[in-house]
């Protein structure tokens, strides 16, 4: 289980990264920005059901982080693509990019 693990683990941080590339802050919403946050979204979730359920894991997760990290990875999905197609200049592209941002900082840093 520990390699699907990983391998999830870096499925879920490309595509954070990923949708950060393809968002401009200052008004374009790049084909793809959508799909990478639901990626992200959908990665996120099964690795913590994984870490919760499997045992050989033996994962310990902070419920609080994770719940305003789905929170804003929900918020994040749906603006993008209820939103993200629109012709440029977006104007959801900067909170778009910092819903994403906040997400990923949420991860690093707490």
């Amino acid at each position: 289980m520990e390699p699907l693990y990983t391998i999830l683990v870096a499925l879920h941080i490309l595509s954070w990264l990923g949708a950060l590339a393809l968002i401009d802050p200052r008004g374009t919403v790049r084909n793809g920005a959508s799909h990478a946050i639901a990626t992200a979204l959908v990665t996120g979730l099964i690795l913590v059901g994984l870490g919760e359920s499997v045992d050989a894991l033996d994962k310990d997760y902070n419920h609080v982080k994770i719940g305003i990290k789905l929170v804003v990875a929900l918020v994040a999905t749906v603006l993008a693509f209820v939103k993200g197609r629109k012709e440029s200049p977006n104007p959801v592209a900067g909170p778009l990019f910092a819903l994403v941002g906040l997400n990923v900082l949420l991860a690093i840093l707490w």
